[in-house]
């Protein structure tokens, strides 16, 4: 006997059964075209993704289609990372390396637009991740965001037991062969003398990266296309210079980084200059574009500084100066 409850005031009878689905109902999306089904995917997580597969058989390997990978420490360990920076279970650093090598080689798309991966092991594992970057660069990877430690480096109190992955550069592909169009890298050993390899980048984001070997100031002067450039945490620079030779250049971020004294622009185009770290010499050549500018240093004088810098750039729309005393230093 089905109940039946009344709605009060109306005299109608609602039936308080819900109706049984009909498993007979179509499937209209699996019969979409497998164009479609990827793009559909593509927008999933890599969790989610990989959870599609037990939907039907033509669902089965949709998640090997994927252009955006995301491999992420925390997400497949599902743990805390070791609470001391640069320890880490090998227990947990093998089921990583077998769950993203185990889908890679199973991967079965033609392009991978997005490759990010964060980690919490460096150079001990370098013939693992030279594969990885291999595979992505293979597949023509436009994004390339890798990570190598999962603590954060202003709470990190030694800098010495971080095994820094010295990132192969010269598997970078050169000129029109490249499809890199944005890097980010964290906590890595960058050679100085493969720059050349960024010449098709528009963003550029270094984190906690050792730059090794003979630094120029010029340094980034082959990365004709960057429109963004970020350094934080980075040492082994000294002084900085950008030239006209970076035309394209629009947002500049300098921050914390040790053993910096001096950095000289003279890009056209630069319209935001943000810098925080320890008092340095700034020169500003032809910047005329340059709209927004934030200096934060440890001593310096706010007043005479931001006087100084009002004159000498007038044209700056929003200028900040400030002091700060924090420690920052390795």
């Amino acid at each position: 006997m089905k109940r039946k409850r009344q709605i009060s005031g109306s005299g109608a009878e609602v039936d308080s059964c819900p109706r049984k689905c009909n498993i007979n109902d179509k499937d209209h999306i699996s019969k979409l075209p497998d164009d479609v089904l990827h793009t559909i995917v593509s927008l999933l997580s890599m969790r989610d993704a990989v959870h599609t597969s037990v939907l039907s058989r033509r669902w089965k390997n949709m998640y090997a289609y994927m252009s955006n990978l995301e491999f992420d420490w925390h997400d497949i360990i599902s743990t805390p990372a070791d609470s001391t920076p640069g320890t880490v279970c090998k227990r947990k650093v093998r089921c990583f390396l077998a769950r993203l090598e185990r889908f890679l080689a199973c991967h079965l798309g033609t392009k991978v637009v997005s490759f990010k991966v964060s980690c919490c092991f460096g150079n001990t594992y370098a013939r693992q991740i030279n594969d990885w970057i291999s595979f992505a660069i293979r597949k023509g990877v436009e994004n390339l965001d890798l990570a190598f430690t999962c603590d954060k480096p202003a709470e990190r109190i030694d800098w010495r037991i971080i095994d820094y992955y010295h990132f192969p550069t010269q598997l970078l592909l050169h000129g029109e062969e490249s499809k890199l169009r944005h890097l980010s890298l964290r906590s890595c050993t960058l050679q100085s003398d493969f720059f050349d390899r960024f010449s098709t980048l528009s963003t550029l984001v270094l984190c906690d990266v050792n730059l090794a070997g003979h630094v120029e100031p010029h340094i980034f002067s082959s990365c004709s296309n960057l429109e963004c450039l970020t350094l934080q945490w980075c040492f082994g620079l000294e002084r900085l210079c950008i030239g006209d030779s970076l035309r394209r250049l629009k947002v500049l971020v300098v921050s914390l980084c040790e053993g910096l004294k001096g950095i000289e622009l003279s890009a056209t185009n630069l319209t935001s200059f943000q810098y925080k770290g320890d008092d340095i010499e700034l020169s500003f050549q032809r910047v005329p574009n340059l709209g927004e500018l934030y200096v934060m240093m440890k001593d310096t004088d706010v007043v005479s500084t931001f006087a100084q810098l009002e004159k000498e750039l007038p044209h700056v729309k929003s200028m900040t100066v400030a002091k700060s005393r924090a420690r920052w230093n390795r």
